[in-house]
């Protein structure tokens, strides 16, 4: 009888450690530094040394070309980043998409022959990850374009991703979504280049919302972040108003997950001034000349954040979580992952952290 319960008990500890799932508090992963290692101190944000408590890992990511080859998105340097990820946690989560969605499209349209597929399993082998997101579907709608999404483009999205699922039956497969892009849509639903998420959600494992350029930076941001839960200007866009076009979508809100940036927003005129791994709270609290062209989020927007994303989705996704404080300038409690920890803590109910350089005062 102990042998059976211990081998129930092993059972049970297998299913947890290899159930691929983002959970409440996923962290994506820049994994940028400069060079020469001067400004942004690798040593600092490695992997290992990572103590935030991160349900899930997420990378953006890779691409597929019109040979339907798969190689990193953005540099050379990615592939390393991706096996150092898959060698550090068995719950990594990658971005995937071709370039954009004319791409998609072109891509999809002989269902019957889905050529990467086999790329896609060969890439999964070699760098065992647990689910892909797929990028680039949103249809821009900010500029005025002679191409439109095809009638039959979700049939072939749903074809494709069960034929991904049928090649490797344990790879989740997500779909990433613009909440802007969900906005807009809310106020044109007749429109045929939004998603079909009553085809997609019979399909899809989870949404990715992202959250990019929500709001641009400007002063009317700087204390508060770009993605505030609400506002007085009439014309920003907020989490309240968000929520409306959520609530209106036929996406499937049990498997919605929510992007935040744990990371300040630079102002579009100071943008070359930085590397990517500079624009993080580590400079921000360092130098106080920053408050004046940075957006930032506070103790009070991290928590509600928090719980907004309880109260609205399965969880938040944390980016970039080696963008906070790496060297403790913002003398938080010792915690170089304290944005992170503010909005799990409005997430998990529990008390609001504070901490004076980012009080928002």
């Amino acid at each position: 009888m102990n042998i059976l319960i211990l081998f129930l008990l092993l059972s049970m500890l297998v299913y947890v450690i290899t159930a691929a799932e983002l959970g409440i508090s996923s962290c994506k992963y820049l994994g940028e530094t400069d060079p020469d290692n001067k400004r942004c101190h690798i040593d600092a944000v490695k992997l290992a040394k990572i103590s935030a408590p991160c349900t899930a890992f997420i990378y953006d990511g890779v691409t597929c070309d019109e040979s339907f080859s798969i190689g990193p998105s953005y540099d050379l340097k990615g592939i390393d980043v991706i096996k150092n990820l898959v060698d550090f946690s068995t719950n990594v989560f990658l971005y995937y998409g071709h370039k954009d969605i004319q791409a998609w499209s072109k891509a999809l349209e002989n269902e019957k022959d889905f050529k990467e597929v086999p790329n896609i399993k060969n890439f999964v082998i070699e760098f065992p990850v647990a689910g892909l997101i797929l990028k680039n579907m949103d249809y821009d709608y900010t500029i005025t374009q002679d191409f439109h999404i095809p009638a039959n483009f979700f049939v072939h999205v749903f074809n494709y991703v069960k034929a991904i699922k049928t090649a490797i039956p344990d790879l989740k497969v997500g779909l990433h979504v613009e909440a802007l892009g969900m906005m807009f849509y809310d106020d044109n639903r007749t429109s045929s280049d939004w998603y079909d998420f009553t085809k997609l959600n019979e399909v899809m494992d989870y949404y990715v919302v992202g959250f990019n350029n929500f709001n641009p930076c400007t002063d009317d941001f700087l204390n508060g972040g770009i993605v505030p839960l609400d506002s007085t200007n009439p014309s920003a866009y907020t989490l309240y108003k968000f929520k409306i076009a959520l609530s209106g979508s036929a996406i499937a809100k049990d498997k919605v997950y929510f992007e935040f940036s744990v990371n300040p927003t630079v102002k579009a005129e100071k943008q070359q001034d930085f590397i990517p791994c500079e624009i993080s709270y580590n400079e921000y609290c360092e130098n106080p000349t920053y408050k004046e062209f940075m957006c930032v989020d506070n103790q009070d927007s991290f928590f509600e954040k928090g719980k907004f994303a309880k109260e609205n989705s399965k969880g938040f996704i944390a980016k970039f979580i080696d963008l906070v404080d790496r060297d403790l300038k913002c003398e938080c409690n010792s915690d170089k992952y304290i944005a992170f920890t503010m909005m799990l803590n409005g997430y998990n109910s529990q008390e609001k952290v504070t901490c004076a350089k980012l009080s928002g005062r």
